[in-house]
């Protein structure tokens, strides 16, 4: 794991159910740590994000952050922008005090903004991908990292394959990069556009995802 001596910043609303107990968690939780990233922790399990652009990285003071959103800011098709999509990374770890199983849902909004030239007037239209090889998240042009190979079903979680074991930290590397979106720019107008990622982590005791995740019980064996 690259151990990062700058501030991160944790994308999004984390919701972390272990066991029964469902708890919704909001940046007031988070404790920072400058230099191993962002901490959360329940008690039962502790959940530590690295967020970068190249060796920019990310916190809630981050201009590429909307704090009213809670989003990460994307620039999709600029290479040369600070916040490209080619330039992004996310890594998290994490450990639990008993034996689980972690689900991750990507949330990612592609927002393309067309602006006409001869009056400044905009429209905003969201964008859909075509599924793409093994290696992208599904009908995303977001990339996994080459060690994250996890189960995708039709909620749109990715299932981690391996238990977890307790008390062991595990690095997961969610996001390695991404497609550049073609964008136009002709007499007539410009385009940009933004993707806005946010994730959710959902993490159960090991046994019971038949019954907290509504799975078949060879799930992880098809």
């Amino acid at each position: 794991m690259r151990i990062l001596k700058n501030r991160y910043f944790l994308i999004g609303v984390l919701y972390v159910i272990l066991l029964l107990l469902s708890v919704v968690l909001t940046f007031a939780y988070y404790t920072t740590d400058k230099e191993y990233g962002i901490t959360l922790s329940t008690g039962d399990i502790e959940i530590v994000a690295y967020i970068s652009f190249d060796d920019l990285y990310i916190d809630s003071e981050s201009i590429y952050y909307d704090t009213s959103k809670n989003v990460l800011l994307v620039n999709t098709y600029d290479p040369e922008s600070q916040n490209y999509i080619g330039k992004l990374d996310i890594r998290i770890t994490v450990k639990t005090s008993l034996a689980s199983r972690l689900r991750i849902k990507l949330m990612d909004e592609w927002e393309l903004t067309r602006t006409y030239k001869e009056d400044n007037r905009q429209t905003v239209e969201t964008i859909y991908h075509t599924n793409k090889e093994s290696s992208y998240y599904p009908f995303s042009l977001l990339k996994m990292g080459n060690e994250f190979s996890p189960l995708f079903e039709s909620d749109g979680y990715a299932y981690e394959q391996s238990i977890l074991t307790q008390g062991v930290i595990k690095e997961f590397h969610l996001v390695d990069g991404g497609d550049r979106f073609s964008v136009r720019n002709n007499v007539f107008f410009e385009e940009s556009c933004t993707l806005k990622l946010s994730f959710i982590i959902d993490v159960i005791q090991a046994n019971r995802y038949v019954e907290l995740w509504g799975l078949s019980r060879d799930f992880y064996n098809e």
